[in-house]
């Protein structure tokens, strides 16, 4: 099946059509294929390897014309900067100038862990009584970084700038509820919550993972322990959307063809996982009550 991957190390079985594509290939692609699904022209009963084919001959088709046409107005921008560059070399006094007023920096350039953190926002938002620090957020943004690698991280977070700016709110419950009504804009933001989700396979040790990146930035930072209890509420928090359209047959079969062949059933062996962990978490709690 048709998978939008930039990972090269996914071998998860399915034709990786988009391998090292561009977002904007990767966007045409996929409203290509809600087009096609949305007028029932990609059913499973479609799907043959030949598609596949023919989608995998015309992603490197747009691929080619994207990318030339990258590189031209690149070179283009590059040599109207050098000239400008030097124009200001030229004209600017020997000490530095001051920085442009209203320029975005440190958190408020972080477009995609503003988007991602949405999810979970309430959790630490209520000043009177937040369940874990603003910290978290940070440690938080961490585990995207190495999750993702710097390139990926930096392409999402441009992508993130776009989609936020179409929005006239700043209430992420709300900004999430608009996502959830645009297909266009629920595949950018489900494309990065899968990405994560599916590195929890391995639950116990993608847990144990996830924790202690956390605590090495909320531990130093703010003395504050990331825990299992914390951990449960994030998790859910990030992933609910998800785990409601594994119950809805037409939803699960869109997470296949946009995600690849199987993606419905790999999220609901996690979602398994994640519900015993949570009934473990409950009988040893359970347990230390009585103990104690």
């Amino acid at each position: 099946m048709i998978e939008l991957d930039d990972n090269p190390n996914d071998t998860g079985g399915t034709i990786q059509v988009a391998h090292r594509s561009t977002a904007a290939t990767k966007t045409i692609i996929r409203s290509v294929l809600d087009l096609m699904m949305s007028n029932m022209l990609l059913t499973r009963d479609k799907k043959t390897d030949k598609l596949d084919e023919d989608i995998k001959e015309l992603v490197r088709e747009i691929e080619v014309v994207i990318r030339t046409n990258l590189l031209n107005h690149g070179n283009e921008v590059a040599e109207k900067v050098r000239n400008e560059m030097l124009i200001a070399a030229a004209n600017t006094p020997s000490h530095p100038a001051a920085p442009p007023p209203g320029q975005e920096s440190g958190n408020r350039s972080k477009f995609l862990l503003r988007l991602i953190a949405g999810r979970f926002s309430h959790l630490f938002a209520d000043p009177e009584n937040p369940v874990f620090p603003r910290e978290v957020v940070m440690g938080f943004d961490n585990y995207l970084a190495k999750l993702l690698g710097e390139g990926l991280y930096s392409e999402l977070n441009v992508e993130a700038q776009e989609l936020l700016s179409q929005f006239r709110t700043d209430d992420d419950g709300e900004i999430w509820k608009m996502i959830g009504k645009n297909d266009r804009h629920k595949r950018f933001a489900y494309n990065i919550l899968i990405r994560i989700l599916l590195k929890f396979e391995d639950f116990d040790w993608a847990k144990r993972n996830f924790i202690s990146i956390l605590n090495n930035v909320t531990e130093r930072k703010s003395g504050f322990l990331f825990e299992d209890t914390h951990f449960q509420l994030l998790f859910t928090a990030l992933f609910s959307d998800l785990f409601r359209a594994l119950w809805d047959d037409e939803e699960s079969v869109k997470l296949d063809f946009m995600f690849g062949d199987g993606t419905s059933d790999r999220l609901d062996g996690i979602r398994d996982n994640f519900k015993a962990y949570k009934e473990m978490v409950a009988r040893r709690e359970k347990a230390q009550a009585v103990a104690g």
